[in-house]
């Protein structure tokens, strides 16, 4: 959906630390290697996706935050691995390759589930599917995947990567280029330091 000049495309994130990103994309680049119609995403702009809101009015952005940042604000920092890699809807014929993240916690779930609560009244449908943690890579486009690609991805499945403490989120806006997308933060939301 194309937005217009009163609306943006948001979503709301946790930003990764640099050394996640250069994990990845190490990680891409040996993906990149099998070939194949994949759009990859670029590392330096991978986050993990809490909840897309999609094109909203830029006045509502205050509005938004205003509500987030009272419920951030009670949240824990989140201590998050990397771990596992595969593909959606399923490995053998994958449209998404992601690597995976373990909240040792069990925190980020139900956080994610009280946000989808809190962002319900103010017209955002509640995602159908479970959450499921994870860090997207890269987008098959059309044709076959590379059987190659799914042989290091099921080697991939068993991946551990480096470990980090989630402390803050941010509402994104996402600005759609032909080069890919750009993320620009609106608001950062910083989690309970207790």
């Amino acid at each position: 959906m194309q937005e217009t000049s009163n609306e943006i495309r948001t979503f709301i994130a946790i930003e990764l630390p640099e050394g996640v990103k250069s994990f990845l994309k190490e990680h891409v680049a040996l993906l990149r290697s099998f070939g194949g119609n994949v759009k990859w995403t670029r590392a330096e702009s991978t986050h993990l996706t809490l909840k897309f809101l999609g094109n909203i009015p830029k006045d509502d952005v205050d509005t938004i935050a205003s509500r987030l940042m009272p419920f951030f604000g009670r949240q824990e920092r989140l201590p998050l691995s990397v771990e596992g890699a595969g593909g959606f809807p399923t490995l053998s014929k994958p449209r998404v390759i992601w690597i995976g993240l373990r909240d040792a916690s069990g925190l980020l779930a139900p956080m994610v589930a009280d946000l989808e609560g809190l962002l319900e009244p103010l017209g955002f449908e509640k995602e159908k599917r479970a959450f499921s943690p994870h860090l997207t890579l890269g987008r098959l486009r059309q044709g076959r995947v590379s059987p190659d690609l799914i042989d290091s991805l099921r080697q991939m499945q068993d991946l551990t990567g480096p470990a980090f403490t989630a402390d803050h989120a941010v509402f994104f806006q996402s600005i759609l280029k032909p080069s890919g997308a750009q993320y620009v933060p609106l608001v950062r939301f910083d989690f309970s330091s207790a």
